[in-house]
């Protein structure tokens, strides 16, 4: 009972191989490539682990404290309102902004201050309103406010524009150490 191996076998063989290798195909699309791209996800932030671990075993850097440095240097040793208009004003006039107005925000609550007591470092948020002919000015003077040698944390930005003027009302806190 041996049977000719004709052209329609020849057909469904080549078919089968066909929708093996089309199945095989779909798989390592769909199943296979994910799984060996979360792996090398999983090996890239295991390796990222390792690095934050090794760099926190070694203890803060140069580079960390020198920014700590940096950052205190910033810090004045009293509230000293009056340098920070002093340095407001020189920003301003050097970017052809005009201040409209400083005032002290009067807003911190009860556990603010009680906060405020036992921190070594304190804030005082203020609300500046300034005009100038241009937005280019504007942006040059919030960039020199963010670069001032005062540590200044801007906390909300309003900025509008006229056909002639732009207008600008920023909240921004300045920190300030207790002096013992």
């Amino acid at each position: 009972m041996i049977k000719q191996w004709g052209k329609n076998h020849t057909f469904i063989a080549v078919g089968i191989l066909a929708a093996t290798l089309l199945i095989y195909g779909i798989a390592y699309l769909y199943v296979i490539k994910p799984l060996q791209d979360e792996v090398e996800m999983k090996k890239t932030e295991v390796s990222m682990y390792e690095n934050q671990l090794s760099d926190i075993s070694n203890g803060p850097g140069a580079e960390v404290n020198e920014e700590l440095a940096e950052a205190a240097g910033k810090i004045p040793n009293s509230k000293a309102t009056d340098q920070l208009l002093i340095g407001l004003e020189e920003i301003a006039r050097h970017h052809n902004v005009s201040i409209d107005s400083i005032a002290a925000d009067g807003m911190m609550g009860s556990e603010n201050a009680e906060a405020e007591e036992d921190s070594i470092i304190n804030e005082t948020s203020y609300i500046m309103d300034a005009t100038a002919k241009d937005l280019n000015s504007m942006n040059d003077f919030l960039n020199g406010l963010s670069l001032s040698e005062r540590l200044i944390r801007i906390d909300a930005i309003n900025l509008q524009q006229s056909e002639t003027d732009s207008y600008l009302t920023v909240t921004f806190t300045a920190f300030h150490a207790d002096s013992f």
